[in-house]
């Protein structure tokens, strides 16, 4: 068989699509574009994604001669209702059925078991260096009020320390120099493990390998960043200064609702911290908007906090009302119009605040990661931009796609740089 892999969403999914890809090649199937399979690993976390997975399903479906194969999160969240919904597919894989894959990729139906995916090596990296990611652990115990996570991935499954090692030492033999630790929460590892050390001690150990890598930390719960962590990323200059923390809101109430484990003042001690112990860092956060009952003075609450403490990086969104969470029975649902005017407002406050931040790398030298020399100028990002979510770096002078080089910042601009190497 020969097939084609889509991946939706986020890093994770796409490490899953990896998997996937090496198991098949590894039986004896061939990756490529022109595949008489298509595989589609979908994302469905919230309904938008959903859609966009289905509408990508109908779009691979209208190519009459390919053979349709589901996976991913909309199988888990969906489950049997896909085949009358989507007759065009041949096949549905859940991803307690990924270790079997080369085995029932040709049979048609539904398959779907109970349980949970955590193996994640060996796998066929599907980009090219220097930048990949290393996923740690599965699933999240956290259970925040509007999150469909924990039902559709389980609960936390931490991957073993030695596992994680053997993929990185692999992952840097093959030319990866940009690695990102990723999971729901990487705070959460080895907690499921009874591990005293936790993710501050798998770190420790990955630093152990000599080399020039860099490693960055995504997605770090609030209640799980300590001052030994921060401590830990100060301590190593190929720890990549930039801490990904996810707020979601500021206000004890709103955050109470959503079932966050956290209080203001310990978000603005948290905050205060980090800035004391990494004045240097890069500190993104996401943020939602129009939750069930937020009231205007809630919103401008936020929306101070947000000037107050100028985020470098913030994604925001407007709450999704999604069935089977916590938050989906809550009444005082906000209405569409005044959710999208909040999130305006809140966008336009961070582009000023985006735009005021770069300003401090004005005639720095940063190191960039070149993406994309086929385009004047070259597309990359400063080792202080997350590939996919963050700005970007538009690069002048000889470089090639695949580089790392260190840079002088010559413009700055709402969320991009220009670099000139």
């Amino acid at each position: 068989m020969r097939f084609k892999i889509v991946s939706l969403g986020c890093p994770k999914n796409l490490v899953e699509s990896e998997y996937i890809t090496e198991r098949l090649c590894s039986a004896g199937h061939t990756l490529g574009d022109d595949g008489d399979t298509v595989i589609i690993n979908t994302c469905a976390f919230i309904a938008e994604a959903a859609r966009e997975s289905i509408e990508t399903i109908l779009g691979a479906a209208k190519d009459g001669d390919r053979r349709i194969v589901v996976t991913g999160c909309l199988v888990e969240r969906y489950r049997e209702k896909l085949p009358d919904l989507l007759p065009e597919v041949g096949a549905f894989v859940g991803r307690a059925c990924y270790g079997d894959i080369d085995r029932i990729i040709g049979e048609n139906g539904f398959h779907h078991r109970e349980g949970v995916f955590s193996e994640t090596f060996p796998r066929r990296v599907l980009t090219k260096p220097p930048t990949t990611y290393l996923k740690i652990q599965e699933g999240c115990d956290n259970r925040c009020h509007y999150c469909t996570i924990p039902s559709i991935r389980g609960g936390l499954t931490s991957r073993t320390e030695d596992d994680i090692l053997q993929e990185f030492r692999w992952l840097l033999g093959q030319g990866y120099l940009e690695i990102n630790i990723i999971a729901q929460d990487i705070t959460s590892y080895g907690k499921d493990r009874g591990s005293k050390d936790g993710l501050a001690g798998l770190i420790r150990k990955l630093l152990r390998e000599k080399g020039d890598y860099y490693l960055r930390l995504l997605y770090m719960h609030p209640k799980g960043v300590t001052e030994r962590l921060v401590d830990l990323m100060g301590s190593d200059g190929r720890i990549i200064p930039y801490l990904d923390i996810p707020v979601q809101h500021c206000e004890d109430r709103i955050l109470s609702l959503m079932g966050r484990g956290h209080t203001k003042a310990c978000l603005e001690e948290l905050i205060a911290m980090a800035a004391g112990r990494l004045p240097e860092a890069v500190l993104r956060t996401s943020i939602i908007v129009g939750f069930p009952t937020e009231t205007d003075e809630e919103f401008e609450a936020l929306l101070a906090f947000v000037q107050r403490h100028r985020f470098d990086a913030l994604g925001a969104f407007m709450y999704a009302r999604e069935e089977g969470t916590a938050a989906y029975k809550l009444k005082g649902q906000v209405k569409m119009g005044i959710k999208r005017a909040r999130y305006n407002r809140l966008m336009e406050t961070q582009k000023e605040i985006s735009r005021q931040r770069l300003t401090r790398f004005m005639g720095k030298t940063v190191r960039v990661v070149v993406e994309d020399d086929a385009a004047n100028p070259k597309v990359g990002r400063m080792l202080t931009q997350a590939p996919d979510i963050d700005g970007v770096a538009f690069v002048t002078g000889q470089c090639r796609a695949g580089d790392v080089r260190e840079g002088k910042v010559v413009k700055t601009l709402d969320y991009d740089v220009v670099v000139e190497v």
